[in-house]
């Protein structure tokens, strides 16, 4: 499985190339090509922006450019759910450029699974957004949200009493406990009646200003 990046992030190709993703943006980058290139992986960034399932927020996060506005690598894995290969690649684009890894997802019990499952694969990562917490701040309207069913509920529980690296991040336990109260799960896409840019605009800008995450 590929994933998408767009950012400040040089590696050798396989058979010699250069690839450079904050010229060639929204390239599709595999596990292979990434381990082809040993340690010829170079970036001037200062974060791996994670966006886990959401199109909506990469397209968004590309398209006003805030990996040229923020020192950032934006990397999208469209897969439901991280594949093994995925969570190899961004842990060694982490471990070798040394970079915090922070997490962009909607909110929603399967996204904190998604997040636990990078954690256990040894890519340590911070949850960014959306949270709970966020919508709850943002007064969004009910409209912007759906009501978590019965699989979400059962999820978002299993994850509270069973799930070891959420047990270990009272943060996420919180923001979990939150998702549950108002029993309703949000995508990042709802963020866009605030406005067309608020994610890239206003959200992002103040979260990283913030060093808002968890």
């Amino acid at each position: 499985m590929a994933v998408f990046i767009a950012g400040d992030l040089r590696y050798c190709e396989y058979g010699g190339g250069m690839a450079d993703c904050a010229n060639d943006r929204g390239q599709q980058v595999t596990l292979r090509a990434v381990e082809s290139c040993g340690d010829d992986m170079t970036s001037n960034a200062e974060y791996i922006i994670l966006v886990v399932g959401s199109y909506g927020a990469y397209f968004r996060l590309t398209k006003d450019e805030v990996d040229r506005r923020f020192p950032c690598i934006i990397v999208y894995t469209p897969d439901p759910v991280p594949e093994e290969d995925t969570i190899s690649l961004v842990r060694k684009m982490k471990e070798q450029l040394d970079l915090p890894v922070l997490a962009i997802a909607d909110s929603n019990p399967r996204s904190v699974k998604n997040f636990s499952l990078f954690v256990a694969g040894g890519c340590d990562i911070k949850w960014l957004g959306l949270r709970p917490s966020d919508v709850v701040a943002l007064k969004m309207h009910p409209l912007c949200m759906r009501p978590m069913n019965s699989k979400d509920l059962k999820l978002a529980q299993r994850l509270l009493e069973k799930d070891a690296v959420v047990k270990q991040r009272p943060q996420w336990v919180e923001e979990l406990k939150k998702m549950v109260e108002i029993r309703s799960k949000v995508e990042v896409d709802a963020l866009s009646p605030l406005g067309r840019s608020f994610l890239s605009n206003v959200y992002f800008p103040d979260k990283m200003e913030a060093q808002d995450w968890i």
